[in-house]
């Protein structure tokens, strides 16, 4: 498939924000492609203007959370068929050559799952909090079979039809740094305890989940033989888990002492 061909009826939907590092990389992953949608929160760097200078179309839309903010973006696309990638992720020439094969011959699939390794430090991670069995991310899906859910962190794509598996992976170039994870764990760790509040009173002890989800990523899934690198990862796992839950046990005090008073 010559990558210049534009002849791949997906549109492709990235939101971003900010991302003026990793916009280039990932749509120039998707030139393949008959369109390409960039979502922009809000940026104040070249996101945008980068964009455009791939010739994706961009549109400025305030953040409304993860999914809605996708599903915005689905909702201008042209194309029969949705590829969902974030900034920092790149499609792999293999995995263009496969989409392209199943799309040009028609498919009984409604969806596909993709495999998405996380690249840390530059280095692939397996997956030591996962079940053994990665169900992999619905990434590729018909335009009219499926939308997001409105999960604040860790939003899925929803549909309802047969879903298939595509080999390839997307590469996920998320931590390039030791800075960039420790900003990403803060990060994801405010947006699971909003979400975990939300969902229901229930308080945890923080050092107790922290350290069941040190012993499961090091002794269950066998972290501890993979090496320093994936001790690093999953010490920030377990930080995260205490700093996740210690701010929702927060945000739910906060909560009932706001009902009694």
């Amino acid at each position: 498939m010559g990558h210049g061909s534009l002849t791949v009826p997906v549109s492709v939907v990235v939101i971003a924000q900010n991302e003026e590092h990793n916009i280039a990389r990932c749509l120039t992953s998707v030139q393949w492609a008959a369109e390409r949608i960039v979502v922009d929160g809000g940026s104040s760097d070249r996101t945008g203007q980068l964009a455009r200078d791939l010739r994706a179309r961009v549109f400025r839309h305030p953040w409304s959370g993860y999914g809605p903010q996708k599903n915005f973006g689905i909702e201008q696309a042209g194309q029969p068929w949705i590829l969902n990638i974030d900034a920092d992720e790149e499609v792999t020439p293999a995995l263009a050559t496969e989409i392209d094969r199943n799309l040009a011959h028609g498919v009984p699939e409604v969806a596909f799952r993709v495999h998405v390794p996380t690249i840390f430090l530059g280095r692939p991670l397996g997956h030591y909090g996962r079940a053994s069995s990665d169900p992999g991310h619905i990434r590729l899906f018909r335009k009219d079979a499926g939308r997001f859910d409105a999960r604040r962190v860790h939003e899925v794509v929803r549909v309802v039809g047969p879903v298939g598996w595509l080999q390839a992976p997307v590469l996920h170039h998320c931590y390039p740094t030791p800075r960039t994870y420790w900003r990403k764990i803060h990060q994801y760790a405010r947006l699971e305890a909003n979400e975990r509040a939300a969902s229901g009173p229930a308080r945890h002890n923080p050092w107790a989940r922290a350290t069941g989800k040190l012993g499961w990523m090091l002794v269950i899934r066998r972290g501890l033989l993979a090496g320093p690198l994936a001790w690093l990862w999953i010490a920030g796992q377990a930080y995260q888990e205490w700093l996740t839950v210690t701010q929702a046990n927060r945000l739910i005090h906060g909560a009932e002492r706001g009902v009694i008073d």
